[in-house]
């Protein structure tokens, strides 16, 4: 992912890992920016 530069792993158990991340800010940042990104293509149900 870029802006944050943050490479999330996804496993099949459903758990996410985030390195790379310089600051804990962008690890927040990164998870936010997936989920909004998940939802707007219906992978994710909340």
């Amino acid at each position: 992912m870029h802006d944050p530069d943050v490479v999330i792993l996804l496993f099949a158990s459903g758990k996410f890992v985030y390195t790379g991340a310089v600051i804990e800010k962008m690890v927040y940042d990164a998870a936010e920016k997936l989920m909004a990104e998940l939802i707007q293509k219906g992978l994710l149900i909340r």
